[in-house]
């Protein structure tokens, strides 16, 4: 049985896992903050916003970590996590975009630095990542050692991908001027 060659599969067991290992972390660093944010997005009752933020921080941190220690079999579990929650992220900033609520902050570059307010490219981002997620999770992987030029390769595409995220939430936080930020 043949499936998706290793390497790509090991590209995105690094990329989003650490991102989830990065967003767990400064969410439990700023915890209040994102509290606030998960809270403004008004789609949970007040009394379950704050366990849902340390479980929402803490579930990352564990989905990251899998993702990236599990490599290559076991993080397939991890990804269907992470799909999940970066549909699930997808879906509440539709939800609050479709009620005219944009103006908020999104919580995906941290607190206190340049923040990004919704819009449908930060939808579309999260739909794009958890579809690649759950094609790791879901389609076969055929393994075959790594040679020097797969592990180059693999460096490569994790570092433009990487830029190229970065890059992207820099283009998202540029929308905020003249727009004010809720929390």
């Amino acid at each position: 049985m043949t499936g998706i060659d290793i390497l790509p599969v090991l590209v995105a067991d690094v990329l989003l896992g650490g991102m989830f290992l990065l967003s767990g972390g400064a969410k439990l660093r700023d915890l209040p903050n994102f509290i606030g944010t998960l809270g403004n997005y008004q789609l949970l009752p007040a009394a379950l916003v704050r366990p849902a933020g340390a479980m929402i921080a803490l579930a990352e941190l564990a989905l990251g970590a899998a993702a990236i220690i599990a490599i290559p079999l076991g993080s397939q579990i991890a990804m269907l996590g992470i799909a999940a929650l970066l549909f699930a992220y997808a879906a509440a900033m539709g939800i609050n975009i479709a009620r005219g609520r944009d103006h908020i902050d999104c919580g995906c570059l941290g607190f206190g630095a340049a923040q990004a307010t919704l819009g449908w490219e930060l939808v579309s981002r999260n739909i794009a990542l958890g579809t690649i997620a759950f094609a790791v999770f879901a389609l076969p992987v055929s393994i075959r050692p790594l040679g020097a030029i797969d592990w180059i390769s693999g460096i490569g595409a994790i570092a433009a991908f990487a830029l190229l995220y970065i890059g992207f939430g820099q283009f998202s936080a540029v929308r905020l001027r003249g727009k004010a930020v809720v929390r």
